[in-house]
């Protein structure tokens, strides 16, 4: 219960204040610590990952594949003042279990109801 109350509370905050939006960030290698409400395109040349700190409020890092020929696969694309959209949604089968968009710098929350598989 204190679980699902902790994520309740960290996607209320995400959703406050009404303008608060994401920014990307350009990373030659890993970052060493990430900030919130930040997607961080790794690579040089080419960029083969994006990883954020989990926006239901769990403080856990997320990492999508940007690699072509490699599943599973996102794409991102960047807006001219730097706001992140990411494709498809992203759905994490582990932990929180989030399922979320990421449009023009914002989380859109997935109505997503799991049922426990030992209920």
């Amino acid at each position: 219960m204190l679980k699902r109350l902790k994520i309740l509370f960290g996607r209320i905050r995400q959703s406050w204040p009404p303008g608060r939006r994401w920014k990307t960030v350009m990373s030659a290698e890993e970052p060493e610590t990430m900030l919130p409400d930040v997607l961080y395109l790794v690579g040089e040349e080419e960029k083969w990952v994006a990883v954020f700190i989990c926006p239901c409020g769990c403080r856990k890092p997320v990492w999508l594949n940007l690699l072509r020929g490699h599943r599973p696969r996102w794409s991102v694309s960047v807006s001219a003042n730097g706001r992140p959209t990411v494709s498809p949604s992203v759905n994490r089968q582990v932990g929180c279990q989030s399922h979320f968009f990421l449009r023009s710098g914002r989380i859109v929350w997935c109505k997503h109801r799991r049922r426990l598989q030992n209920s």
